[in-house]
């Protein structure tokens, strides 16, 4: 119906993969959401629309973004490793949030996590990392504590 609609066209913005999944088997729009017939029919020709191709690149541009914006010398230093990534980073949350620090800051977490568990990068990328995660860390507590002292002066 038509909140099955609207995420499963969320979804399929979201990720190309699927986008290609869904132009082979199309029945896997059915299988995964509730949709009316008219609902499966506009997706269907959406997926196979070639403007497809640009939502999907746009929406993966909104995504990076803030990365590019906020760790530029990590996603430098990270190269042609950067794409995968930050694509297995989209799988696991493909949920984005508008503030480039929030995203940021979950996009950091994921990979000091990956370091943790031992994923080898080379030593310049993990020292700026480190230093740029810190920088992101305390610009986004310093919105929380601008944000609180702005609710704060308005009660």
């Amino acid at each position: 119906m038509l909140a099955d609609f609207q995420q499963a066209l969320a979804d399929l913005t979201a990720s190309p993969d699927l986008c290609v999944r869904v132009r082979r088997d199309l029945t896997i729009l059915r299988q995964s959401y509730q949709l009316t017939d008219r609902e499966w029919r506009r997706l269907s020709g959406i997926v196979e629309h070639p403007g497809m191709e640009c939502s999907c690149i746009v929406y993966r541009a909104n995504r990076l973004a803030p990365l590019a914006m906020n760790i530029p010398l990590t996603c430098r230093a990270l190269g042609t490793d950067l794409r995968a990534i930050v694509d297995e980073f989209w799988r696991m949350y493909p949920e984005s949030n508008v503030h480039f620090y929030i995203e940021t800051e979950r996009f950091c977490r994921f990979f000091a996590a990956k370091l943790a568990e031992g994923w080898a990068v080379p030593t310049e990328v993990a020292s700026v990392f480190v230093k740029e995660s810190a920088i992101v860390a305390a610009a986004l507590e310093e919105s929380y504590t601008e944000a609180h002292r702005i609710v704060s002066a308005n009660e």
